[in-house]
């Protein structure tokens, strides 16, 4: 210990409190000094010998002290940022400097903390960051929109825990949140409206933050429309009201009642409206899919007639100022990067003709549609193999049966022989020989598979572990084509994401892969959503297919990289011609793999060979 922080800790047994700026004034140093201190007295002895206490300063933890009040348990970097969220919500004036001080934490790392929670709240909510202005946090927002925000933050925060109430407790210090959920449910309107479950929650989150801002002392000043219920949904409204009052204690004022109604108007039930756009939409969307992807999504009326209501909801939830949560949205965007980038480009389309833009959770529930005509009609690539069989027409039956029953491929017989018509020429596109008796000879560079058992479930594991095994060798082949030693960069450093894009377009341009129009692509693209997963790396790419021929570009960074909501080591820029082919969906799904796989990232990261980053990589 310092001879400056024994100073602190004399000044502090003689103190029964001192701020942090009274000390250094004593000292004759910064405050910002005084902090760092009492940072390293704490870490040196390996306990909180000193403590902060709101609006007084610091003390001694063994100095006897009446009520007083303890440090602030935070355990995580998230108990943290909920802390922050709640102190400029909920209190007159946020100071910069004590919040860092109560926290125990470093102006630096206060500032980190605040830019992670308006990145995250910027692609889920678009009004409001937190700012530091004359050394006070603040949110410029109406009360409306404060608790808007703060419904979002607590939401967005527990999307893993969504049904469980008891995740969403500390962020509420009035209302019991098991004891809400009780009162709401008796009223009946879970059944009434034939609420999703996932709306249901939206409510009980909603309506409990309008009430702990009611019993904080924020209240609406004016009521902005009257949104119009049913004789029945008012009575209903009017008597959760009541119940709500009697359960905090107070009571709740009569122009928030239209407030309440409102958010009882459901995000997500709604019935088709008269001389809906939804079709008309749906159907230009489709075609420019079709152009833009190659795939046509146009003869699949199920999948039509869902994502039509779906548009129906969002131009609903549109004119109605509401919202739709997406619990699933993290793990929609993580394991189906193809599907999601559709949904981001049916978005861009959608906002260019109705003026209407899309959420990031609507676009994750588009995804949702996408997905499941993708895998009814176009997910599976369809596989031939050969079939030898000397035993008659029903033992060929019974095996194409079986074969039709393998889920995860399309396989179908391409060619069927006897025995005595072997041929000596295989067919070149063919992925597997399947024989009911050993063959004379084998064929060059193709696998047979002996089928005793007619093709039983042992000998189907064979063949899909062939239909896999292909499958990656035909990745690494066309990957191979797309990645570019002269594209691949290590070590390298950007301020920000938008430098890093620019780089490397730049680069892209230079070498004759894309054209003047491309950055501006990406950058569009990455305003809608950014494009980095969990793990450490971003999968950047142009809104449309706009490359003069196809490549990839990879910046390995020195540094982590703020991107969005995460943090990248790896970025990934695909440069898409317009004649792409759908070789590129299992080049999409083993990367997504295996850069989803423990520690992947940290070891590609370390890699300064592109051959051996490609090696690794799929």
């Amino acid at each position: 210990m310092t001879s400056r922080q024994k100073k602190i800790m004399e000044l502090l047994a003689e103190h029964e409190f001192l701020t942090s700026q009274k000390i250094a004034a004593l000292l004759h140093v910064s405050d910002r000094t005084v902090r760092n201190d009492i940072r390293e007295i704490n870490g040196e002895t390996g306990l909180e010998r000193i403590l902060s206490r709101k609006g007084q300063g610091y003390y001694l933890k063994d100095q006897p002290m009446e009520g007083s009040e303890t440090s602030f348990n935070l355990e995580s970097e998230e108990d943290l940022k909920r802390e922050i969220v709640r102190r400029v919500l909920f209190d007159k004036a946020v100071s910069y400097l004590e919040l860092a001080d109560e926290l125990y934490i470093s102006d630096s790392m206060l500032a980190k903390l605040v830019g992670q929670i308006n990145r995250s709240m910027e692609r889920k909510y678009v009004s409001g960051r937190i700012c530091k202005k004359n050394g006070l946090l603040v949110l410029d927002l109406s009360e409306s929109e404060k608790r808007d925000y703060y419904s979002h933050y607590v939401i967005i925060s527990n999307l893993d825990q969504y049904f469980d109430l008891g995740s969403y407790q500390p962020f509420f210090e009035y209302v019991n949140m098991l004891e809400w959920k009780e009162l709401l449910l008796k009223s009946g309107i879970h059944k009434e409206k034939r609420y999703y479950d996932t709306t249901v929650i939206s409510l009980m989150i909603h309506t409990a933050v309008a009430a702990e801002r009611i019993a904080a002392g924020y209240e609406l000043e004016t009521v902005d429309d009257e949104r119009r219920l049913s004789g029945n949904d008012t009575d209903t409204i009017g008597e959760i009201l009541a119940g709500l009052g009697d359960m905090l204690g107070l009571s709740l004022p009569s122009h928030e009642n239209v407030y309440f109604r409102k958010l009882f108007l459901n995000d997500f039930y709604y019935a088709k409206e008269e001389g809906s756009q939804a079709e008309d939409i749906l159907s230009r969307i489709l075609v420019e899919i079709n152009v833009e992807y190659g795939f046509d999504f146009t003869e699949d009326e199920e999948f039509q007639k869902e994502l039509e209501a779906q548009l129906d909801g969002i131009l609903q939830r549109s004119r109605n100022e509401q919202y739709l949560i997406n619990p699933v949205l993290p793990r929609v965007k993580s394991r189906y990067p193809l599907e999601y980038d559709i949904s981001i480009f049916f978005a861009d389309r959608f906002k260019r003709i109705t003026g209407v833009e899309i959420s990031e959770f609507e676009i994750g529930m588009i995804t949702v549609h996408f997905i499941r005509a993708m895998e009814s009609n176009l997910g599976r690539m369809e596989k031939k193999v050969v079939l030898i069989n000397p035993f008659g027409k029903q033992i060929t039956e019974l095996m194409i049966k079986r074969l039709s029953e393998i889920g995860e491929c399309s396989l179908k017989i391409a060619c069927s022989y006897s025995i005595f018509h072997y041929p000596q020429d295989m067919p070149k596109d063919i992925t597997a020989v399947l024989t009911t008796v050993p063959l004379p000879s084998l064929p060059d560079g193709v696998t047979v598979i002996l089928c005793r058992n007619f093709l039983d479930y042992h000998e189907k594991e064979k063949l899909l572990t062939v239909v896999r095994e292909n499958q990656v060798s035909s990745v690494k082949s066309y990957f191979k084509t797309l990645f570019k030693p002269t594209l691949f960069f290590t070590d390298m450093e950007f301020n920000s994401k938008e430098e890093a894009i620019v780089f490397m377009c730049r680069n892209l341009k230079e070498q004759g892969y894309v054209g003047e129009a491309f950055a501006e692509s990406v950058m569009q693209r990455e305003a809608i959503a950014p494009t980095a997963f969990e793990p450490g790396f971003a999968f950047a790419h142009a809104m449309e297919n706009n490359a003069e021929c196809t490549a990839v570009c990879v910046c390995i960074l020195k540094n982590k990289l703020a991107w969005g909501e995460h943090n990248v080591k790896i970025i990934f820029l695909f440069a898409m011609a317009a004649t792409w082919n759908h070789t590129i969906i299992p080049v999409y799904n083993v990367m997504i793999d295996n850069l989803f796989k423990a520690n992947t990232i940290q070891k590609l990261a370390k890699i300064n060979d592109s051959r051996k980053f490609l090696d690794l990589l799929i």
